[in-house]
């Protein structure tokens, strides 16, 4: 919906630089094309860059202050049951001036304080300020749908939406060299920390009080206890729920004034949305799909179907056509860190096309780890199994492979750690510990302490439960990494991405569900396949899972830039970072030119973290 950015002067005596409170609003600008504000109160200052999706009149306009002046609220994201709250609040007395959630936000927060925040069925990262008691609280939603950072410099405490905000009011810039062996084996930096050294990361569910000068920080959902609770509060037929609880949160996830469309890839997830809309009278709604010539990665004819049987228009953005270096670059800038999924490019090209005609997009994120969409979950319920198939395993991940990736190379590599943990925090890799030894880089996986955290939930929740340990490990990391893409690449676009399956209701009941209302069947998602899948096209429902897959493999020996690169490593400033500079470049080189799996998985990871360190800071610097 947004963009917001902050500060708060711990000396009240220093005023608030309204420049600099205005450079960090601008740096914005993206996410938030339509208005602009700026609020100061003594040493608080509030920056806003608005993308109008509600109330597109002046009314909706922020920073929003109450009407007796002494809160004032910037606010990212959506409150989808906003309205439900319309009665309790003008009975005690709320006069109404908008028709914007960020007003039935603000005037919560007010009567309920931050125990509203249960209440609400939403996306969100916002800050209040109570100009009486000088304080400021400021929180996040449950799994991290909208992004929150800052930084504490100077006797002052930054915030926004993006870390370059934070960057343009000139905190320091110096990369968290700490953190970049986690970034090379995972390509994202979960928890708190980021990979700048003075930025950090508001986790998910947690929450900022700030008054004295003292940063109090405390967590106001917590997903291991509500699954504890709802195993004994189960519904009685776990399809049927899924079903009301699925045409809800679409039909929440539709209110909107201006017009919303899908990402559409004619697969279960992204198909049961459609149907969602259909059902909810959503009819002729635009749907995007990104096409491939190469039919490994081509879904256009089940996207088409999908499209058709529920009177969706249908919009297609060909890969062949997209300038993949721009786009790159571009995705590289708006994500602020570098690149995670390699499909970065290919969504940013997608939201850009879609822009001229829709400023909310859904999109089906979310089911996968809800539900154990993955293939890789499937080996860590048989691991002892496959081990036990390891040398046949490394003789087929020796032969060429007609699929994407070759996945019995994979695993032949991911299986050569008996730890059932490693097994669980290595799960969404490409690149293992064993693998960079070989190259020279030692990393003791005991180092990553949220992840470890994370996993030591997750045995607590499901013991004797690998792939169910896995699926909870990746709601905080890998997903996390997943809706920061979702936020960047559609913001950097200037379009709100919304996804129905993160609605809370989800989150907190199905973890909380036995194995074999998610796990069954070949296919898994076998909750969302037995109930919505019903309803879609056969040929959906037998399609194999392709997930937002690109061709790597093509752009690594055809695209000009990206050859480049490889020929000239050596020569690369990504290199002269200390975890980097003893890397073999040479022996990685010719492996990737020999076809050896694992040399190209690395060239492609180098050369995510290059196009990134070499944009980011270019575009800093001129920004």
């Amino acid at each position: 919906m947004c963009g917001i950015s902050g500060q708060l002067n711990f000396n009240n005596f220093k005023p608030i630089d309204v420049n600099l409170l205005v450079k960090m609003r601008d740096s914005l600008i993206h996410r938030g094309p339509d208005d602009a504000g700026i609020y100061v109160n003594g040493p608080l200052g509030f920056g806003f860059r608005r993308l109008s999706i509600l109330d597109l009149s002046e009314a909706g306009h922020q920073p929003f202050t109450s009407e007796d002046s002494r809160y004032t609220i910037i606010f990212n994201g959506e409150i989808f049951n906003y309205q439900e709250f319309y009665d309790e609040l003008k009975a005690k007395g709320y006069r109404f001036v908008s028709k914007s959630d960020t007003e039935v936000l603000l005037y919560l927060f007010i009567e309920r304080g931050k125990a509203m925040l249960n209440s609400l069925n939403g996306m969100f990262a916002f800050a209040i300020w109570d100009s009486i008691e000088n304080s400021l609280f400021i929180a996040r939603d449950r799994i991290g749908i909208k992004p929150l950072y800052y930084s504490i410099d100077n006797d002052t405490f930054f915030f926004a939406s993006e870390q370059k905000a934070i960057l343009s009011a000139g905190v320091n810039e110096a990369l968290n060299q700490d953190y970049f062996q986690e970034l090379l084996l995972f390509k994202y930096i979960a928890g708190q920390q980021t990979i700048f050294k003075h930025i950090q990361r508001l986790l998910p569910g947690h929450c900022i009080t700030i008054k004295d000068s003292k940063v109090n920080i405390t967590q106001w959902w917590n997903l291991s206890d509500k699954i504890q609770t709802n195993r004994e509060n189960l519904p009685s037929n776990p399809y049927n729920w899924f079903e009301e609880t699925f045409y809800s949160s679409v039909k929440y996830r539709t209110i909107s004034d201006v017009p919303l469309g899908l990402m559409l890839s004619g697969g279960l997830d992204s198909g049961a949305i459609a149907e969602g809309l259909h059902r909810c009278g959503y009819n002729g709604s635009s749907a995007f799909t990104v096409t491939f010539k190469d039919v490994r990665y081509d879904e256009t004819n089940l996207a088409k179907k999908v499209a058709e049987k529920f009177d969706l228009k249908f919009h297609q953005i060909e890969n062949e056509r997209i300038d993949i270096t721009k786009e790159l670059h571009d995705a590289s800038w708006f994500n602020d860190e570098p690149l995670v999924h390699q499909n970065d490019a290919q969504m940013l090209a997608l939201t850009k096309n879609a822009k001229s005609l829709v400023t909310v997009l859904l999109s089906g994120e979310g089911a996968d780890e809800l539900m154990g969409g993955y293939y890789r979950y499937k080996p860590l319920n048989h691991s002892k199994t496959i081990r036990f198939s390891s040398g046949l395993l490394k003789l087929l991940g020796g032969l060429p492979s007609r699929n994407i990736v070759n996945r019995f190379d994979k695993l032949s590599r991911y299986l050569k750690d008996d730890s059932l943990t490693s097994l669980v925090l290595f799960n969404a890799s490409n690149l293992y510990p064993t693998d960079l030894a070989a190259f020279g880089i030692q990393i003791d996986p005991d180092q990553f302490e949220y992840r470890h955290q994370i996993i030591r939930e997750s045995v607590n929740l499901y013991p004797n439960e690998p792939a169910r340990q896995a699926m909870y490990f990746d709601m905080f990391t890998h997903l996390s990494s997943v809706l920061d893409r979702n936020d960047r690449m559609s913001m950097g676009a200037s379009i709100e991405c919304r996804v129905p399956f993160l609605d809370y209701r989800f989150l907190e009941m199905i973890p909380a569900m036995p194995s074999n209302v998610l796990l069954n069947g070949k296919k898994g998602k076998h909750l969302l396949c037995q109930s919505i899948g019903k309803r879609l096209p056969p040929e959906t429902l037998a399609f194999k899972k392709l997930g937002f897959s690109v061709p790597w493999e093509q752009y690594l020996r055809t695209n000009p830039f990206i050859s480049e690169f490889i020929e000239e490593m050596e020569n690369d400033p990504i290199f002269e970072l200390p975890i980097f500079e003893q890397l073999p470049i040479k022996k990685i080189r010719s492996l990737f030119l020999q076809r050896v799996p694992i040399g190209e998985t690395l060239i492609r990871q180098l050369f995510m973290l290059s196009v990134w360190y070499n944009t980011y800071f270019k575009n800093l610097a001129n920004s």
